[in-house]
């Protein structure tokens, strides 16, 4: 099955039909992907996993969302759709994407990118600050050591590569 990392920022963002969402890319693009059969990328030591618990899951329980909003959000959030990937916080490809995210509470978004690296595939992300504007150096930090197969998108970006 097609492997993809998602950015809590994303789920967040299919709620925000005023400002990220208004014209409904992301929930076309996370039904794409779902109905594809794509698998989330989690990494092994939980940081992601920690992350949607703590901003995704919320949404769910807290009945932030109705229909299909809700229908995406669970499905995407139910364990037998992740893979997980084992992660080495002291290997290359941590080491290098440790560089450009340094900031010390940023532990979720360098595990989104060393996810999706590690895997040879996407990250799809909405963080303007720690992720997209830094796209460039992530991906160039990331080819250093081995590892150049990574797109890095906004769910824009996605949406409009699979229309």
């Amino acid at each position: 099955m097609p492997e993809i990392a998602i950015d809590a920022c994303v789920f967040i963002h299919l709620l925000n039909i005023q400002e990220k969402n208004p014209d409904g890319h992301i929930d076309k693009l996370l039904s794409y992907l779902f109905k594809e059969g794509f698998m989330l990328l989690v990494d092994s030591k939980g940081k992601i996993a920690k992350d949607y618990a703590a901003q995704v899951i919320p949404m769910i329980k807290g009945g932030y969302e109705e229909g299909n909003q809700r229908i995406l959000l669970t499905g995407w959030m139910l364990l037998d759709r992740h893979t997980t990937v084992e992660s080495d916080p002291t290997d290359q490809l941590m080491t290098a994407i440790k560089n450009v995210i340094h900031e010390v509470a940023e532990h979720a978004d360098r595990a989104f990118v060393y996810v999706a690296c590690k895997s040879n595939s996407d990250l799809i992300s909405n963080d303007e600050i720690h992720i997209l504007g830094r796209r460039g150096d992530l991906l160039k930090a990331a080819k250093k050591v081995g590892y150049k197969n990574t797109a890095i998108v906004s769910s824009r970006e996605a949406c409009e590569g699979i229309a």
